[in-house]
C-alpha cells in the first residue's frame, strides 16, 4: 500500500509540474488528482482490476474525446488562418500591382507634363513675337498709307501749279500777264519742285519763267514755256504713276506677308489651345493617379498589418494547440504509468 501511495504522490507531483508547464483550460469534470484518489480508494477496497482499469479507460476516453474536439477546432482555425492569410496576401499583391501601375503612369505623365509646359511656353513666346511682328507690319503699312496720301496731295498740288503755269504762259503769249504773276508762279513751281523732289525736272521751266520778260521775242518765249510746262506735267504724272505702282506693289507684298503671319498666328494659337488642353488633361491624370497611388498605399499598409496580425494569431493558435496537446499527452502517459502501477499492485496481491 505504501508503494502505491508513494507512486501516486510521485505521479501527482509530476502532473502538477506538467500542468504548470502546459496550462490546461479544461472544465471541472475531469481531474487527474481525483482519478488517482478514486483509484487509491478502489485499491484499498480491493475492487476488481477491471473496475479500476475501467475508471482509467474512461479518463483516457475523456482525454481522447477532448483532443478530438480540439483537433476539429484547430483544423477549422487552421483553415480560417490559411484563408485569411491568403486573402490578405492577395490584397497586398493587388495593391502593390496597382501602386506600380499608378506610379508608372505618374512618372510618364509628369515627364509629358513638363515637356508639354515647356512646349507651351515656347509656343507662347513665338506667338507673341508673331503678334508683335503683325502689329509692326500694320504700323509700317499705316505709315506708308499716310505717306502715300501726303504724296498724292503733293503731286496733285504740283500738277495744279503746273496747270496754273501753263495758263500763265498762254496769258503771256497774249501779253496779258504781269511780272507779279510771274513771280508768284515762280514761287509756286519752286515749292512744287521741292515737295516732289523733282528739282531737275523743274529746272528748265523755272529758268524759262525767270527769263521770259528779258526775251526779245516774249511771245515765242512764252510758247516755249508752255511746252516746257506741258512736258513737266507729263513727267510729274509719270512720277506719280510710278509712285502709285510702287505703292500698289508694296501693298500687295504687305498683304502677302500679313496673310502669312496671320496664318502662322492661327496655327500657333491652335497649337497653344491644344497644348493647354493636353496640360490640363495630364494634370487630371496626375491627380487621379496620385489618389489611386495613395489609396493603394493605404490598402497595402492596412492589409499588411492585418496579414501580420493574422500570422501572429495563427502562430498563437499553433503554440496553444501544441502546448495543450502536449499536456494531454503527458496526462495519458501518467495514466498509463498509473495503470501499470495498478497492474503491478494487483499482481502482488495474488
Amino acid at each position: 500500500m505504501k508503494v502505491t501511495i508513494t507512486l501516486l504522490v510521485v505521479l501527482a507531483l509530476a502532473n502538477a509540474g506538467m500542468v504548470q508547464k502546459f496550462p490546461l483550460t479544461y472544465g471541472g469534470k475531469r481531474s487527474l488528482m481525483n482519478i488517482m484518489v478514486e483509484v487509491e480508494n478502489k485499491i484499498k477496497s480491493h475492487s476488481p482490476l477491471d473496475t479500476i482499469k475501467g475508471v482509467l479507460d474512461n479518463f483516457k476516453s475523456a482525454v481522447a474525446q477532448e483532443q478530438g474536439t480540439h483537433d476539429e477546432v484547430y483544423t477549422a482555425q487552421l483553415a480560417e488562418c490559411e484563408s485569411e492569410i491568403s486573402y490578405r496576401r492577395a490584397e497586398v499583391e493587388d495593391s502593390v500591382g496597382t501602386l506600380k501601375i499608378a506610379n508608372g503612369i505618374l512618372k510618364t505623365s509628369n515627364i509629358l507634363l513638363t515637356k508639354t509646359q515647356a512646349t507651351l511656353g515656347e509656343t507662347e513666346n513665338i506667338l507673341n513675337s508673331v503678334s508683335l511682328h503683325i502689329d509692326l507690319i500694320n504700323d509700317v503699312r499705316k505709315e506708308d498709307t499716310q505717306s502715300y496720301n501726303r504724296g498724292a496731295v503733293t503731286f496733285n498740288d504740283a500738277i495744279n501749279a503746273i496747270d496754273d503755269g501753263i495758263d500763265l504762259g498762254v496769258a503771256l503769249v497774249k501779253g496779258e500777264a504781269s511780272l507779279i504773276q510771274v513771280a508768284d508762279m515762280t514761287t509756286k513751281l519752286m515749292m512744287a519742285s521741292v515737295a516732289t523732289k523733282m528739282n531737275k525736272a523743274f529746272m528748265a521751266p523755272l529758268a524759262a519763267l525767270a527769263s521770259i520778260k528779258q526775251e526779245e521775242d516774249a511771245a515765242g518765249a512764252a510758247e516755249r514755256l508752255v511746252q516746257l510746262l506741258q512736258t513737266l506735267r507729263s513727267n510729274v504724272e509719270e512720277a506719280w504713276a510710278s509712285y502709285t505702282t510702287e505703292n500698289t506693289k508694296a501693298l500687295a507684298l504687305f498683304t502677302q506677308q500679313k496673310d502669312l503671319y496671320l496664318a502662322t498666328q492661327g496655327r500657333l494659337s491652335d497649337s497653344k489651345d491644344k497644348l493647354v488642353i493636353k496640360a490640363e488633361n495630364l494634370q487630371g491624370v496626375i491627380s487621379v493617379q496620385t489618389a489611386i497611388a495613395q489609396a493603394a498605399t493605404n490598402k497595402k499598409q492596412r492589409n499588411q498589418t492585418l496579414w501580420d496580425d493574422a500570422a501572429d494569431l495563427c502562430h498563437s493558435f499553433d503554440v496553444e494547440y501544441e502546448a495543450v496537446t502536449e499536456g494531454r499527452r503527458q496526462e495519458l502517459i501518467l495514466v498509463q504509468e498509473l495503470e501499470r502501477a495498478v497492474e503491478r499492485r494487483a499482481a502482488e496481491q495474488i
